[in-house]
Formats: structure tokens, C-alpha cells, sequence
């Protein structure tokens, strides 16, 4: 029973440590935040230009309504 024991406790004790490194890790990468900003901005452009495509559009088809036909 106590050998047990004392895996289950080494095994607790590595995973604490694993644990603790890779939060250690993630609190000094400053470059996690820029992805998400850079995203944002490429997801904002991207609406835009829908956004402007579509006002195109719509104007083409409006002036293609009021040509008169032959």
C-alpha cells in the first residue's frame, strides 16, 4: 500500500511541476496577444471590402435597371 502511495504522490508531484512550467511559459510569451490582434484586423479588412463590394454592386445593377432598352 505505501508503495502506492508514494507513486500516486511523485506522479501528483511531476504533473504540479509540469503544470507550474508551462503556466510559467505561457506568462512570458508576449507574442500571444498579437495573433489575436492580427486576426481582428484581417477579419475587419475583410468586411470592409465585402461591405464595399456589395455597395458596388448594387450600384451596377441600379444603373443597369435605368438603361433604357433599344
Amino acid at each position: 500500500m505505501l508503495e502506492l502511495q508514494v507513486r500516486l504522490w511523485s506522479t501528483w508531484l511531476r504533473a504540479a511541476a509540469a503544470t507550474q512550467q508551462r503556466l510559467a511559459q505561457a506568462r512570458n510569451d508576449r507574442d500571444r496577444g498579437e495573433v489575436t490582434a492580427t486576426t481582428a484586423l484581417i477579419v475587419i479588412l475583410v468586411i470592409a471590402a465585402i461591405a464595399a463590394g456589395a455597395v458596388i454592386a448594387a450600384k451596377i445593377a441600379s444603373n443597369a435597371d435605368n438603361v433604357p432598352e433599344p
